[in-house]
């Protein structure tokens, strides 16, 4: 069937309706229908459902052949807008463009570099689109890459590298160009295309101001603040979490600054979201198998489809089983990792989702990792371990985790919805640490204590998050608003555990004797945690002046409290201990975007946070955390929208930040004040049909700024006392990216190629500013085929890391807890997908 058929049978079905209007439209010209202004409130959604808005708004006639936007979804369009600017807002980043009829009737929706289009366009006599085979379908279509728009494909992973939205920066689909925030979001094509298996793989050097921290928990440094361990999932706190796993994952959003106002207890820096993926109408199967250095082996299943030929129920398994030792001595990890997902949408106003997850990791501990001697890491192999193998090889660490979450929308009214998520996860955590507490540097002897909650029957915790969201859009005047209120809820229970600290020993990091077996049955610590969190706010975005000024106004009032008992060696002395300490604070944002135009956008925003310390002080809370951020930056979308770009100057500061006290494991100690300054720059998406681009810098000045009143600098090496001016350890000035990944066409089409580079500065790896990190640069390398055997789509794929094989040190906290970087590495992959 040819184009002009399908073109003339979609415009009798789709269009009849508006035959009056287009009527009405006679006597007026091309130019003057073009310029007409209307209202229009269009959310985010299928191109097609967007297109049918706009004829319906507009009264014009829109062509179009459905293989052309299927594969498509718009931001969404509000405001009083031209047809000219509705049509260009609607289509922008797709490489799809309209031409509009001499006589202002009629619309054709064509590709961007697409054959001639006739002046005299319109469904009546045009031959606007090329002859296309409806019962052909081409493998290069199979395989996710559609011509003239972003790459798509089957089980939402050929997404591209440019998202246009992200849900957590307003609780919105906000189009990022309107929002007075910097957001950074990670696809699933990016991560597909690295072979990213945990999330800090998938944001550390793909966003900019993320660094990697040490600690128990999985935690980050964005704009130069640690997240404590802390991120989100949907847009609800997973507090304390560990070893986060990709495999049920869509994206992977970063939103930089504090977010006090819609979260509650984050950290000045920003937080990270994990985006799960969701149920699919179209039946998708895939299997991956993957193997790499160091006997690294995991498979991964990914299965989703309708339930009822309805497609009222629908279904998601994503599964993973995944076990590897390490270039480090006697380290080892497995996981096993479970998430089914179902969801329902018995009408158009109202869907859920419900998922679930189950995770049971294995591993032998490797902290601390290494040491520093003089201003340097100690000059040994990263390989070298330094705790005791006798212990934690034979009782190796056992983390299980359970979650069970929902979320629901209902649209009750148009432009209005009540959404509620909820979350419960309870996880069991066994432990050996060997805690790194001296080194001497003449003897290179490391002096540690031995810390094992496995004797006690390991801890628990029992985490409960929820929170009301009531969205809507209104007008008032010439003002639009997009409007939030809301209420959430935190409360975590870690029960009364038992640790045993065993008395301290020594080992040689020159010359280890791993066949010494320290005490593990020393005198026992007792140590029960408790918090929960009550919060409102409310926010609206205000939009007018030809929808390109939008004033973000909002703010956040919370009741927090948080228990915890002295850490004694008595269970009667550890319950008479529990105190409660109570905290309430009122948390403001305010923005502003100007667009000059509609590809371009300069903002700026200054919020206040609100936290509470994750950590104690020997079982006494830490006072409160609170941050301060000014910031200000240009966004803009680049090639017809293909590339997002964002540059943004933040200053924040930061009071009450714990930090490790090197005279005593147990306790943390309080600097008074931080500040982090800086410029960042980041750079996503494609240039071209085959060009994939990913570019970042960081420019980051993080310092405390009110410290030690009192200090011998003679002694700041052991006291390791934070001091006005000195920077904060693990925190580089400069740091960048680049990846580039092509797409081969023509003959060699299914073939793609990826390189990038990360190159990190100095930094200083403690409080003292004693010991030194050195600057590094990665290379790394990707290689991938697609292609079609018997009915099926196979992609073999290669990643090499560090190609060079450099000894790099990513971060450190103090003089024994430098990080060790992963020697050069390689990853294969076979997916199967049908």
């Amino acid at each position: 069937m040819s184009a002009t058929a399908i073109a003339s049978v979609m415009s009798a079905i789709a269009f009849g309706s508006n035959a009056d209007r287009a009527e009405a439209h006679a006597q007026m010209s091309q130019q003057e229908i073009s310029e007409i202004v209307r209202s229009y409130d269009i959310p985010a959604g299928p191109m097609s459902t967007a297109l049918n808005s706009v004829a319906d708004a507009s009264g014009v006639r829109i062509v179009y052949d459905s293989r052309l936007t299927r594969s498509h979804r718009t931001r969404g369009l509000t405001g009083q807008h031209s047809l000219a600017e509705a049509l260009s807002e609607v289509l922008s980043g797709t490489g799809l463009k309209y031409e509009l009829s001499p006589n202002g009737k009629s619309v054709v929706i064509v590709l961007a570099q697409a054959t001639e289009v006739r002046n005299d366009a319109s469904p009546e006599g045009a031959t606007p689109l090329p002859t296309i085979d409806i019962g052909h379908e081409s493998n290069a279509d199979r395989a996710g890459r559609r011509i003239g728009g972003a790459p798509q494909g089957p089980g939402d992973r050929m997404t591209g590298y440019k998202a246009e939205n992200a849900s957590s920066a307003m609780k919105m689909d906000m189009p990022l160009l309107k929002t007075p925030i910097a957001v950074q979001v990670v696809t699933r094509q990016l991560m597909d295309d690295q072979q990213a298996i945990s999330v800090k793989d998938a944001i550390v050097t793909n966003v900019s101001s993320v660094q990697t921290t040490p600690g128990f928990s999985e935690s980050y440094k964005i704009r130069g603040f640690s997240s404590n361990g802390n991120s989100y999932k949907n847009g609800l706190m997973e507090y304390r979490m560990r070893y986060l796993d990709t495999a049920n994952l869509q994206s992977v959003e970063v939103l930089k600054g504090p977010a006090a106002i819609l979260y509650g207890r984050v950290e000045p820096g920003g937080l990270i979201d994990l985006v799960v993926k969701r149920p699919l109408e179209t039946p998708y199967y895939s299997v991956q198998q993957q193997n790499g250095s160091y006997g690294l082996t995991r498979t991964t299943v990914d299965a989703t489809g309708p339930l009822t030929p309805d497609n009222v129920f629908g279904y998601r398994i994503n599964g993973e089983f995944y076990h590897t030792y390490s270039y480090r001595d006697f380290v080892k990890d497995q996981n096993i990792f479970l998430a089914p997902t179902l969801s329902f949408r018995p009408t158009e106003q109202f869907r859920m989702n419900i998922d679930f997850e189950y995770q049971h990791r294995t591993w032998v501990d490797d902290y601390p990792v290494l040491p520093a001697i003089g201003s340097y890491p100690a000059p040994i192999p990263i390989s070298r371990y330094l705790q005791t193998p006798l212990l934690t090889t034979t009782s190796p660490h056992e983390y299980d985790k359970k979650r069970v979450a929902y979320d629901w929308t209902y649209d009750f009214f148009p432009g209005w919805s009540l959404t509620n998520r909820m979350s419960y996860s309870t996880f069991d955590d066994s432990q050996i640490n060997a805690l790194g507490l001296t080194v001497n540097q003449a003897t290179g002897v490391l002096t540690r204590t031995l810390t094992n909650s496995t004797l006690g029957g390991g801890f628990h915790e029992f985490d409960f998050a929820t929170n009301l969201d009531l969205k809507g859009k209104f007008e008032t005047g010439p003002l639009s608003h997009s409007t939030l209120v809301g209420y959430d809820y935190l409360s975590t229970h870690m029960p009364m555990y038992k640790n045993i600290f065993a008395a301290t020993s020594s080992i040689n990091i020159y010359a280890p004797n791993y066949w010494t077996l320290d005490n593990p049955f020393a005198a026992p610590q007792y140590i029960t945690q408790d918090q929960r969190w009550t919060g409102v706010y409310a926010q609206d975005m205000v939009s007018f002046y030809d929808d390109s000024v939008h004033v973000l106004l909002g703010g956040r009032y919370d009741w927090a409290e948080t228990g915890s008992n002295k850490t004694v060696t008595s269970l009667a002395g550890a319950l008479a201990s529990y105190t409660t300490v109570y905290n309430k604070a009122f948390s403001p944002r305010v923005g502003l975007v100007y667009q000059p135009t509609p590809w371009l956008s300069l903002y700026g925003n200054f919020t206040r946070s609100f936290g509470l310390n994750n950590t104690t002080s020997l079982g006494v809370a830490l006072p409160p955390q609170k941050g301060e951020q000014f910031e200000g930056g240009v966004k803009a979308e680049l090639l017809d929208g293909r590339l997002t770009a964002t540059l943004a100057y933040f200053d924040i500061t930061k009071t009450n930040i714990p930090t490790p006290d090197p005279t005593n494991a147990s306790n943390s100690l309080v600097i008074g004040k931080a500040r982090s300054r800086g410029v960042e720059f980041d750079l996503m998406g494609r240039i071209d049909d085959n060009w994939s681009v990913i570019a970042n810098y960081t420019h980051d000045d993080v310092r405390t700024m009110q410290g030690a009143l009192t200090y011998n600098p003679a002694t700041l090496m052991t006291t390791q006392l934070a001091v006005a001016g000195y920077k904060l350890p693990g925190s580089p000035r400069n740091y960048g990216n680049l990846w580039v990944k092509y797409a081969a066409d023509g003959e060699l089409r299914g073939l793609s190629l990826g390189a990038g580079v990360t190159v990190v500065d100095d930094s200083f790896g403690d409080n003292a500013n004693t010991l030194i990190l050195p600057s590094y640069a990665l290379l790394n390398g990707m290689v991938a085929y697609t292609t079609e055997i018997a009915g099926y789509k196979v992609t073999a794929q290669l990643n090499v890391k560090n190609i060079t094989d450099a000894i790099y040190y990513p971060t450190a906290s103090s003089r024994t807890t430098i990080q060790t970087g992963t020697p050069r590495s390689f990853l294969g992959s076979l997916r199967w997908e049908f």
